[in-house]
């Protein structure tokens, strides 16, 4: 990897580590609403959304942290030991 792509892929990085920062900031959002529904004893239809929604954020924040490990592998092996921003998802 020339040193052109390590500055690509670390710009990478960077967007994925924002990305999920802003995703885990709405999925804490969402457990919230859901907790504060759940206590209203809200309808179900409207439990059942908020849900799926928050499912679906979580499988979001799963796939950003497995495609932003990758990267960081990949960046790591071949671009040496310039630090990275910290990590926000859970390493290995």
């Amino acid at each position: 990897m020339a040193l052109n792509d390590c500055v690509h892929q670390r710009f990478v990085i960077d967007g994925l580590v924002a990305d999920y920062k802003s995703l885990d900031a709405t999925t804490t959002g969402t457990e919230r609403e859901l907790a504060r529904l759940l206590a209203e004893q809200a309808a179900p239809e409207t439990i059942a959304a908020v849900q799926e929604r928050l499912a679906a954020e979580r499988e979001q924040l799963g796939q950003l942290a497995v495609g932003g490990q990758r990267a960081v592998d990949e960046f790591r092996a071949v671009c040496g030991g310039e630090k990275l921003p910290e990590l926000p998802w859970p390493t290995r």
